[in-house]
């Protein structure tokens, strides 16, 4: 994972990969993964993306934007899993 803020994405796929990693962890029931320190991490790749210093780079964009899709459809879905991903701000 070192090897991806080396590349012209930045920290930005780095913390979506990390994002994508407390989702899976999250969903499985994981007590040390809240649904605030997921929070914390979409408003940290948000804050990223918008500052001066990162360049947009459409990929990085595509793979945020599918994450944050992946999260609107576990929210839809209802039940055990909907009513923990309602907890998480989109």
């Amino acid at each position: 994972m070192a090897n991806v803020t080396k590349g012209s994405s930045g920290p930005v796929t780095l913390f979506v990969e990390i994002l994508n990693k407390y989702l899976y962890f999250f969903e499985k029931g994981n007590p040390h993964i809240t649904s605030s320190a997921i929070n914390g991490l979409i408003e940290l790749i948000m804050t990223e993306m918008q500052s001066d210093s990162s360049i947009s780079v459409p990929s990085a964009d595509a793979f945020f934007s599918s994450t944050l899709r992946y999260i609107q459809y576990q929210k839809q879905k209802g039940g055990s899993i909907g009513e923990k991903f309602e907890l998480i701000k989109v």
